[in-house]
């Protein structure tokens, strides 16, 4: 898997978990199968551009801000406040 496979993978894991969301959630957001969320989370296949940048609008429609420009390949997820007082 590549880096940057690996961080878009990790990605979808973090927003998830700071959202609360299943993999279930990510899917019906996305309009996505829950196995494609499944299989982008562990690797085993390389999203289009398109879905990428689904999954970022349905992390970012949650309430995260997904900075996707690191300089080093990663992403930076910045939580909104009012997800932590729920």
């Amino acid at each position: 898997m590549s880096v940057e496979m690996a961080s878009f993978a990790a990605l979808c894991r973090a927003g998830r978990a700071i959202l609360g969301w299943s993999q279930a959630d990510l899917a019906e957001k996305t309009q996505l199968a829950t196995a494609s969320i499944a299989r982008i989370e562990t690797g085993k296949i390389n999203p289009r551009h398109d879905t990428v940048i689904g999954i970022i609008r349905a992390l970012e429609s949650g309430g995260l801000l997904i900075d996707q420009y690191n300089y080093d390949g990663g992403f930076t997820i910045t939580a909104d406040k009012s997800l932590f007082n729920r």
